[in-house]
Parts: structure tokens; sequence; C-alpha cells
């Protein structure tokens, strides 16, 4: 068992100033989100500005006035959670762990040198899958983190309960998972690292598109059960609160079953030599 900790150990090392890098990059980010809120003047002055936004373009944007007004300053700092440079920051370390760690050794040769010692397959994915759970712990603390200094930082108008903050970084933690699974199975499968960036992005690109834009074309609305992201709503857990369950159930299992899956796929394929 003592094998494992020190497999992951090695994994992570291998590529720890990128991941650092982009750790401190959504920290960053989500510091500056009530820093940018208190100098409109918070959530007030942010309703002004948004009643002025037109029907359509605040659709593409998910937003509608009377909801952030209702919502307050708790809703605002929910758009942190779902901007497309967070998602892709914490998206790119899961995805360039998972393709490095596995089909970057596989294209290098330097899966060999684990397997020539008595360690089987399993414990070798195993051990990056370990390392892959760590990450997405990671990813979902520090983006909360971050926000935290911001708002004892700026001090926005609005009333904000921090706890809330904790049943975000859980929808994370569980979107994160939900990558990593799928990530971890395509790496398994393939054998260079680039494939697997390639398929893990196109796959999270659908995804979000299909639910950025259902709600302005209905076509797509019977087709974002199949999104990842249909199931991950921080604004609901930093304005009401509250997390669904069914929600968190399912990234969290879809996780399990992409991991289980690529344990399958590793264990009975061809590895270069």
């Amino acid at each position: 068992m003592k094998t494992l900790p020190l497999l992951a150990g090695r994994a992570l090392r291998s590529g720890l100033w990128g991941l650092l890098a982009l750790l401190a990059g959504i920290a960053v980010f989500e510091f500056v989100q009530p820093v940018v809120i208190a100098s409109f003047g918070g959530a007030p002055g942010l309703n002004a500005i948004l009643r002025s936004v037109p029907p359509a373009m605040q659709a593409f944007v998910r937003t509608r006035p009377e909801f952030q007004a209702l919502s307050g300053l708790s809703g605002y700092l929910s758009l942190g959670f779902t901007h497309p440079l967070y998602l892709v920051l914490a998206g790119a370390a899961v995805i360039s762990f998972a393709a490095r760690s596995l089909a970057g050794e596989m294209d290098r040769g330097t899966i060999q040198i684990a397997l020539s010692r008595p360690i089987s397959r399993q414990a070798v994915y195993a051990s990056r899958v370990i390392g892959a759970a760590i990450i997405c712990f990671l990813l979902a603390f520090i983006g909360p983190a971050g926000m935290v200094a911001g708002l004892l930082y700026a001090r926005p108008a609005g009333v904000f309960s921090y706890e809330n903050l904790f049943l975000e970084a859980l929808n994370g933690l569980a979107l994160f998972w939900a990558i990593a699974g799928l990530a971890l199975l395509g790496s398994a499968a393939a054998s260079t690292a680039g494939r697997v960036i390639g398929w893990a992005i196109t796959l999270l690109a659908l995804s979000y598109f299909v639910d950025y834009f259902a709600g302005v074309w209905s076509v797509l609305k019977p087709f974002t059960v199949f999104s990842l992201f249909d199931y991950y709503d921080p604004t609901q857990a930093l304005a009401s609160g509250q997390v669904s369950t069914s929600s968190l159930t399912t990234l969290a299992v879809v996780g399990v079953v992409a991991a289980f899956a690529g344990a399958v796929v590793f264990a009975v394929r061809d590895l270069p030599g």
C-alpha cells in the first residue's frame, strides 16, 4: 500500500510547477471578482448596469436582472465560478495531469520503468487516480479561498454567506472529478498526451456549448442531460445555500465509472515498448 502514495507523488512532482501556476491563476482570478464588483458599487451598482443589457445578451451570459437583484452579491460572485477562464484553468490542470501521467509516459516509454519493478498495472493506474483526486481537491478549494481573500480585501456592498463557499467547493469537486475520470479513461486508451488533451478539450467544449446555448437554442435542450455543466450550479450553492444531491451524485458516478473503465482498458491494452 505504501507504493501507491509514492507513485502518485512522483507523478505529481513531474508537473508540479505547471500545477502550481494554474492553482495560482485560479486563486488570483477569484480574488479579483469581489474587487471588480466593489469597483462598480457592489450589487446595487451592477443591478443598474445589468438592466441596460439587451435581453438577447442577457440570455447569452445566462443571467437575468430580476434574478441578480434577488440573489444580490452572491449571484454576482457565482459568475466567477461559471466563467470560461475559471473552467479552462481548472480543466487544464486535471486533463494535463491525466494525459501526462499515463499516455505521456507511454509515449516516452517511461511507463516501462515503473512496470519493470514488482508493481502491477493496476497499482500504476490507481496511483494516477490518487494523483488526479488530489488535484481535484486542490482545484475545488483554491477558488473559494481566493474569493474569501478578495471579499476580505474589497468588502463589496451586499450580503454574503461565507459558508456557502464550502457548498461551491463540493460542486466544483464533483465536476472536476467527472472531468478527471473521463480524462483518465482517454489517457488509458491513447498512446500520446496530445491526443488525450485533444479528446478531452473537444468533449468539454461540446459539453459547455450545449449547456451554454441551450437557453437560446431550443434544439439543444434535449441534449443538456449529456452535458457535465448541466449538473454544475454554483449560483444555487452561493445564492440559496443549497446543492442538488442528484447532480453531485451524477457527476461523482460519471467520474467513478469512467475511472474504472480506464483501469480495465489500461490492464488489457498493449503497451509500447
